[in-house]
């Protein structure tokens, strides 16, 4: 692969004209209360599935529908010090792969809707969910950085669900390198899944979203969970389109190359324009 300068508003060194294939998919399934269980699940699809990337839904280890903070404090974990870390690090060693997964992150009092990145054995990082549904601000904090993180030579921008409706952070995403869109989420109706394409197809970046299936309660409400995780085309095409309510897990190869488009011979210097405290340096 050859190493190009980039034109105007990537990190320098940014590999512009590389084209890397990835066997890549996700795993929705209805996410229990216990994590021993899930657990299970989701060696399962491991063992059926020769992926070198998986994606498992938001809150993947302990569901969504807590009564009370207290409650879901009770299931939060230090990342990455904590058990599911630990296991989703095994557990991507064992199968030689990397994960991408969703759980509650407890951090000096405070509890996050984050999602941990490991890869064959290691942890490479976290991301804090941003945007937070109004019921989900009475259980959780709201991170702020858009981190990308490299696995297999791939760079990744992590979002979670709601943060699909917020075209910002996977512009700056892009912005920081990234290759592949994955989206740990909990939701129930169309418009998220119908978001994720424009996502994809404005950024010229493929995308996994991994939705879970099933029903919860707690003495609020009902929630149940569509499902139709889909595997997405750098040009908005359904590489992979899950079916609604199945749970289902699935790969496909995933390919990367230029931002670029039959109008467009380079998009990422097209989109600096509205970048004008970024000069051709990337400074």
């Amino acid at each position: 692969n050859k190493e190009q300068k980039p034109s105007g508003i990537l990190p320098e060194g940014f590999v512009l004209d590389k084209e890397i294939k990835m066997r890549a998919g996700f795993f929705q399934y209805d996410v229990g209360r216990v994590w021993e269980e899930n657990k299970g699940k989701i060696e399962q699809a491991l063992k059926e599935q020769n992926l070198e990337l998986i994606v498992l839904p938001e809150l993947c280890g302990c569901g969504y529908l807590f009564e009370s903070k207290e409650e879901l404090a009770s299931v939060a974990e230090r990342i990455p010090q904590g058990k599911t870390t630990e296991d989703l690090c095994r557990l991507s060693r064992e199968y030689h792969c990397a994960i991408v997964a969703g759980l509650p992150e407890w951090e000096e009092g405070k509890i996050y809707n984050s999602a941990v990145v490991v890869s064959e054995g290691e942890f490479i990082g976290k991301y804090r969910k941003i945007h937070l549904s109004d019921f989900e601000k009475n259980f959780f904090e709201k991170g702020n950085q858009c981190s990308v993180f490299c696995v297999k030579g791939v760079k990744i921008g992590v979002q979670i669900c709601f943060d699909l409706w917020f075209p910002e952070i996977a512009r700056e995403q892009i912005r920081n390198g990234a290759d592949l869109f994955c989206v740990p989420a909990n939701f129930g109706g169309e418009s998220s899944h119908l978001i994720a394409r424009v996502r994809a197809m404005e950024n010229l970046t493929p995308m996994i979203l991994c939705n879970r299936v099933g029903v919860e309660k707690n003495t609020k409400m009902d929630a149940s969970f569509l499902g139709r995780s889909s595997i997405i085309g750098a040009d908005g095409s359904w590489l992979v389109e899950g079916e609604d309510n199945v749970q289902r897990s699935t790969g496909s190869e995933i390919s990367f190359a230029e931002k670029k488009n039959v109008i467009c011979s380079d998009f990422l210097a097209e989109m600096s324009c509205h970048y004008p405290d970024k000069n051709k340096d990337g400074q």
